[in-house]
């Protein structure tokens, strides 16, 4: 697991919260995007816990260079930004968890857990059922979503069956799938979608 938070005292007490499960293995942390980027390289984590107002960046723009760089990275989100449409948004741009710095050390951990399973986390306190309830891309499974994203940035079958290291047979599955679960025929139409539900900025 590995943390991203811009502020040193926050990323010592998750350290020392995290460091107290046999189960979670902290295995570095960074206080910006560029700084995350560069070390999660080296860090074989699979799983990042970040925090949202960052320097030169937000938790948007986090996850989305996370996942360029890496698909098949967890993320769980942990912010003070409890409402609007920017908790929509990060799990639309593929984070799997978002949780409230107002909790407690024990749903923050049940949060990181379920996110390290692959399993999507709405802290309760935010409203899960608003979060999702207008966003399409929910009925994808992970490997799906992370599929579908990688289609929106334009690259082919084999290009994102080396990213997420899959056989290019198993790309087109997931792509069948994602698109008939989205009920969109073709690229066009997803992007569309996308940009419909704030995947990715109109115009861009």
């Amino acid at each position: 697991m590995f943390i991203v938070d811009d502020q040193p005292l926050v990323r010592h007490g998750l350290r020392w919260i995290l460091g107290a499960h046999s189960d979670i293995d902290v295995v570095g942390e960074a206080g910006d995007p560029h700084e995350a980027v560069q070390r999660l390289d080296q860090s074989a984590a699979d799983v990042a816990l970040c925090g949202f107002n960052l320097p030169d960046d937000d938790g948007l723009g986090l996850v989305q260079r996370l996942l360029r760089h890496d698909p098949a990275l967890r993320i769980l989100i942990v912010s003070v930004v409890g409402d609007g449409p920017m908790p929509r948004r990060l799990l639309a741009a593929g984070a799997l968890g978002y949780v409230s710095k107002t909790r407690d050390a024990a749903v923050v951990v049940r949060a990181l857990r379920e996110v390290a399973a692959g399993r999507r986390f709405i802290d309760d306190s935010l409203g899960g059922r608003i979060l999702f309830e207008s966003s399409p891309f929910d009925r994808l499974s992970p490997r799906e979503l992370e599929v579908t994203r990688l289609m929106v940035e334009g690259r082919r079958n084999h290009e994102i069956a080396l990213a997420l290291r899959v056989a290019e047979s198993t790309v087109r599955t997931l792509r069948s799938r994602a698109l008939g679960k989205l009920d969109v025929r073709g690229e066009g139409a997803l992007m569309r979608l996308a940009i419909d539900h704030g995947w990715v900025a109109r115009g861009g």
